[in-house]
C-alpha cells in the first residue's frame, strides 16, 4: 500500500472518529446493551411465572370473552382491559392486561373456564424493557436510544473500515496473543471481538434504530420500494381524532369484536386484541395464519362503537416495505429462533461492554515507542 494512497490518509480519520465516538457514547451503549441482554428473555420470565391451570385447559376450548370480562371485573373492579393475549397452543392461559397502558397488571385467566388464576409480576423485567427502549424517559428517551443506535452502527462500520484499510495479515486481526504487554492484549481482544461480533452489532443497531424511529423507517422503506406505506390500514381504521370535549365511547361486548374480527379473516387464529382507552378509537385484532414468518402480522381493525370491521390486512398482502419492517422487532429481540438463539443473542449483547472496557484500556495506556535499532546497539555496546 503506497504512502500516498487514499486509504492511508483515510485511516487516521476513521481511527479518530472510532475512538472518540466510542469513548463519548460507550457508557450509554453499555447500559442499553446490558438491558437488552435481559430483555430478550421477557416472555420466558413471564411464562415461568404462570400459575397452574385447570384440567379443562387442555381441551383447547376458549371461554367467551364476555365471561372473561366478568371474571376480571370481580377481582379488579373498575380497571379497564387494555390488551388480551390469546393462547399460543392448547393448554396455555389467556393473559389479560388491566389498568393504565403505561403500567398494566398482567392477569392470568384460564382459557377454558375464564377463572382468574393469578397475577404475573414482571415489574423488574418491565423496568429493564423500559430502560432498553426508552432509558426510563418516555418518548424523549426513545429518541435518545435511536441516536445511540445510530452511534453503535457507525462504530461497527468504522471498525470494519479500519480492518479493511489497515490489515496486512488478516489472521492477526481475529486472534489474541496472551503473551506480551497488557495494552497489546486488550487491543487485540478489542479488535478480534469487534470483528467477530460485527454482524450482530450492525443488525442489532440497525433494527434498533428502526424501532426507535418507526415512521421515518416506514417512509424510507416505502420510498425505496416505490410502494404505499404499510400502515395505511391503521389510518383508514382510525379516522379523525376525537376532541377532548367529546364523551368517551363505551366498548361493545368483547365477544362482538372477536367474532367480527375472526369472521373477516376465517383462516387465521387470533393472537392478540388491543383495546383503546380514551374516547372513540379502534379495536385492533392481531391474528396468525399458517405459513407466516412471524405471528400476529395479520391485522383487523374494528370500530369501537359498533364492532364493525373497518379494514383488514393480511401479512402476505402487505407491501414489501411493511414485510421488511415487520421483521425488525422479531430480529432485534431474537423471537424467530427459539430459546437457543435468545441465549446467543443475550451473550452477544454483552460484547459492547467488553469492547468499551478493552477500548478504554487501550486508549488510556500510551503506546510504547519502538526503540531504533541503532540506539539498541549503542546501549549494548555501552553495557
Amino acid at each position: 500500500m503506497r504512502s500516498g494512497s487514499p486509504s492511508r490518509s483515510l485511516r487516521p480519520a476513521l481511527k479518530t472518529a472510532h475512538n472518540w465516538i466510542g469513548l463519548i457514547a460507550g457508557i450509554v451503549i453499555c447500559v442499553i446493551s446490558l438491558a437488552g441482554s435481559v430483555t430478550v428473555f421477557r416472555y420466558d420470565v413471564r411464562d415461568a411465572q404462570l400459575p397452574k391451570r385447570s384440567s379443562a385447559s387442555g381441551s383447547g376450548q376458549i371461554a367467551s370473552l364476555d365471561e372473561v370480562t366478568k371474571q376480571v371485573a370481580l377481582v379488579r373492579a373498575g380497571a379497564p382491559i387494555t390488551k388480551i393475549l390469546f393462547p399460543a397452543k392448547a393448554g396455555d392461559p389467556l393473559i389479560v392486561d388491566v389498568g393504565t397502558e403505561g403500567k398494566p397488571e398482567h392477569l392470568v385467566v384460564d382459557a377454558a373456564t375464564a377463572q382468574v388464576l393469578g397475577v404475573v409480576d414482571t415489574g423488574w423485567m418491565d423496568w429493564f424493557i423500559d430502560l432498553h427502549r426508552n432509558l426510563l424517559s418516555g418518548k424523549t428517551g426513545r429518541s435518545a436510544v435511536g441516536v445511540i443506535g445510530i452511534t453503535l452502527f457507525i462504530l461497527s462500520i468504522t471498525g470494519v473500515l479500519l480492518w479493511v484499510y489497515g490489515a496486512r495479515n488478516w489472521r492477526s486481526w481475529i486472534s489474541v496473543r496472551a503473551q506480551g504487554s497488557s495494552r497489546r492484549f486488550h487491543f487485540e481482544l478489542h479488535r478480534a471481538v469487534g470483528l467477530w461480533a460485527c454482524a450482530f452489532l450492525t443488525v442489532a443497531s440497525f433494527t434498533g434504530v428502526g424501532l426507535a424511529f418507526p415512521d421515518a423507517f416506514r417512509q424510507s422503506l416505502a420510498w425505496m420500494t416505490r410502494e404505499p406505506m404499510g400502515n395505511e390500514a391503521r389510518k383508514m381504521a382510525g379516522g379523525k381524532k376525537k376532541s377532548k370535549r367529546e364523551s368517551k365511547t363505551e366498548l361493545m361486548p368483547l365477544s362482538d369484536y372477536l367474532r367480527n374480527g375472526t369472521g373477516a379473516m376465517p383462516d387465521a387464529i387470533p393472537s392478540e386484541m388491543r383495546l383503546p382507552q380514551r374516547g372513540k378509537g379502534v379495536v385492533e385484532l392481531r391474528l396468525s395464519r399458517s405459513g407466516d414468518l412471524t405471528p400476529g402480522l395479520n391485522r383487523v381493525y374494528l370500530d369501537q362503537a359498533t364492532a364493525a370491521v373497518t379494514s383488514a390486512t393480511r401479512a402476505a398482502d402487505r407491501p414489501l416495505s411493511a414485510k421488511v419492517f415487520g421483521l425488525f422487532a422479531p430480529i432485534h429481540y431474537a423471537e424467530l429462533g427459539g430459546f437457543p438463539l435468545r441465549v446467543l443473542w443475550s451473550l452477544l449483547a454483552l460484547t459492547p461492554s467488553l469492547l468499551f472496557v478493552t477500548g478504554l484500556i487501550t486508549w488510556w495506556k500510551p503506546k510504547k515507542r519502538a526503540v531504533p535499532k541503532a540506539v539498541r546497539e549503542e546501549v549494548l555496546v555501552a553495557q
